[in-house]
């Protein structure tokens, strides 16, 4: 709408312009005529005969023309050769500077250039050339006066008897001058109210512009941030990847030895259990073959030696992968494996156990990189997902797990926050 509303104001600005410029460019042909008559008159003064104008507007009107003139001043040689000259142009038209070129051409004079300029305008300001001219009689008889001065021949017309001649009315085409300065005064109002509709969208998209720049900004610093917090993660991904490749052996030799003393910590204590056992306990079978009172003694001593074996027994540790959607830890191992490993797991009678997050740094760093995959179904904390800027996990309470169909499933949450 708005760019129909400015198109519009440019066309009638225009139209407008073009008006104006043509009401201030060429004359209406009543002006042009006139404007010949104005210099007329002023020639007829400088060469010495002419009279003031008030007399001929007296006496024709304001609105006189070359032919009341020619009756007015008669046959003057002089006269007559100007009015020949000018004449000839009647039926030309233009501008002011034209018209005044005009009555040079016929009468070359500095100082009546500026007179007949003046008077021109002064006329056109008031007159739109339209009105009805006055004309000299077509028909007339007159009485005329000779009289004879220094042997020259003059003729006057002294009175004038009849006139029949009617007035004329000019019709030009120029009526349509109060239609165009209307429509230049509209195309300069509309002009003037497309500019400040121009100039009030102008500022409402410097603003919207400006706004737009602002979200720009901000949107760009914030992929900034995220692009940083990416390749954080990823150099820190690397650089565990890296640290992981050799002491990965070292690692599993480690866990191995540690299984191998477990095992071998294990055997004896079943031989010190088991065998010293069936020595110690020979002995009393003898005595109570023999003896009868002593059986009870060897039944009551029997059970002391069996429970601290099932309430002391040898813990074992297994190693976790992340768990399932079922909450099943998907993988278990004796010993630690890198990238796969998240958990630690401690369980005395292989049924159940708690587990806590590995405190190894490749672990954790693995964690932290994925913790919706890793650590949220596993453990609970506050902003359990949010680890960015966080190097190390803290396991506030321990979890727990019971072994069920093979699978050690998570019956309790560990509580877990972030550093």
């Amino acid at each position: 709408m708005k760019k129909i509303l400015v198109f519009l104001v440019c066309l009638l600005t225009t139209a407008g312009t073009m008006s104006i410029k043509a009401q201030d460019g060429n004359l209406s042909q009543g002006q042009w005529q006139h404007g010949l008559a104005i210099g007329a008159q002023w020639i007829a003064i400088d060469l010495g005969f002419g009279k003031n104008e008030s007399e001929i507007i007296k006496k024709y009107g304001d609105n006189y023309t070359l032919e009341d003139l020619k009756a007015f001043y008669g046959s003057k040689a002089k006269w007559v050769a100007c009015y020949d000259k000018l004449n000839a142009h009647m039926s030309e038209t233009g501008n002011t500077d034209k018209l005044v070129a005009t009555v040079m051409e016929a009468h070359n004079n500095a100082y009546i250039k500026s007179k007949v300029k003046n008077d021109v305008e002064k006329y056109n300001g008031s007159h739109t050339g339209n009105e009805v001219q006055s004309t000299a009689p077509a028909s007339t008889t007159t009485s005329t006066t000779t009289s004879t001065t220094g042997g020259t021949t003059n003729v006057v017309a002294a009175s004038d008897t009849t006139k029949t001649a009617a007035p004329s009315t000019e019709n030009e085409g120029h009526s349509g001058h109060g239609f165009l300065y209307f429509l230049s005064l509209v195309g300069l109002a509309l002009g003037g109210l497309g500019t400040f509709l121009a100039m009030q969208a102008r500022k409402e998209n410097q603003l919207i512009m400006r706004d737009a720049n602002d979200d720009i900004k901000n949107l760009q610093k914030q992929i900034d941030k995220l692009r940083a917090n990416m390749k954080g993660q990823e150099e820190a991904h690397r650089t565990a990847v890296r640290r992981d490749n050799k002491p990965e052996q070292k690692n599993s030799n480690d866990n191995l030895a540690q299984a191998k003393k477990i095992d071998f910590d294990s055997k004896p204590a079943d031989k010190n259990s088991n065998k010293p056992a069936e020595k110690k306990a020979e002995p009393k079978r003898e005595e109570v073959k023999k003896e009868e009172p002593k059986k009870e003694e060897v039944k009551k001593e029997e059970p002391k030696k069996e429970e601290p074996q099932a309430a002391f027994g040898e813990p074992r540790i297994l190693f976790m992968a992340k768990p399932d959607e079922n909450d099943n830890f998907s993988r278990s191992a004796s010993a630690y494996e890198p990238g796969n490993s998240i958990f630690e797991l401690t369980t005395m009678d292989g049924k159940s156990g708690s587990f806590t997050v590995i405190s190894k740094s490749e672990a954790q760093k693995l964690a932290l990189l994925m913790p919706g995959d890793t650590l949220a179904r596993a453990c609970s904390g506050n902003n359990i997902q949010s680890t960015a800027g966080k190097t190390k996990i803290v396991t506030d309470r321990a979890g727990r797990a019971q072994l069920e169909n093979g699978k050690w499933h998570i019956v309790m949450k560990a509580t877990v926050h972030y550093v």
